[in-house]
């Protein structure tokens, strides 16, 4: 878990969904923070 990470902190606290995660962090494709937020989706997509 990245320390300060909003969107994960939505996430699992259950006020967005997975799609909302994916589309949130393509906000910031092309760094490591929005690779950080599509990797989570794809961890609790497998679930």
């Amino acid at each position: 878990m990245m320390i300060s990470c909003p969107e994960e902190i939505a996430f699992r606290k259950g006020f967005i969904d997975v799609d909302q995660l994916v589309s949130l962090a393509k906000q910031y494709e092309g760094n490591g923070y929005g690779q950080y937020l599509l990797d989570l989706s794809k961890e609790f997509s497998k679930q």
